[in-house]
């Protein structure tokens, strides 16, 4: 009986431990896309956060915020050839940053990076924060993707440029 306590009390030692090694302290996870330089200016595009709503994937738009299948996303503001969102689910807030940089004469990177701090003394806190960023996650690959399609599309003008 004296064995069997002290290997359970190993074993949740050992359940605990594995929780803090694999489940990181700051979640990190990114995504980009190249986009060919159609429209006039993609990275003045990403900068007009007031336009979002023209190619952003959302069920609702409240205030300046979009409402998705799993949670919403505040926009914030714009600067340089960036723009600063917070995505929440739930009670976890992430910030996620997307960028629209030149990469080279035909194409423009459009990126989004997210960094979520997962400091917890809870192991089943720190487990339910890894398994909302990774609905998080999953949440920005259609939103990169809708980017994607509005910003690559010809408009008018280029159609014009290229007869």
């Amino acid at each position: 009986m004296k064995y069997l306590k002290i290997t359970a009390s190993i074993l949740a030692i050992a359940f605990i431990y594995f929780f803090y090694l694999f489940i990181p302290n700051r979640i990190v996870f990114t995504g980009s896309n190249y986009l060919p330089k159609l429209k006039d200016s993609t990275k003045k595009g990403i900068l007009e956060i007031q336009y979002w709503d023209k190619w952003m994937p959302y069920k609702k738009i409240d205030g300046h915020s979009f409402v998705f299948e799993e949670g919403k996303m505040e926009v914030g503001d714009a600067f340089l050839s960036s723009a600063k969102c917070i995505y929440s689910i739930d009670d976890l807030y992430a910030p996620v940053i997307f960028t629209a940089v030149d990469a080279g004469s035909d194409s423009t990177l459009l990126r989004y990076e997210c960094n979520i701090y997962n400091r917890h003394i809870s192991p089943i806190k720190r487990i339910h924060n890894y398994l909302i960023a990774k609905k998080i996650e999953q949440q920005l690959i259609p939103i990169m993707a809708a980017a994607k399609k509005y910003y690559s599309a010809p408009t008018v003008k280029d159609t014009a440029a290229k007869k």
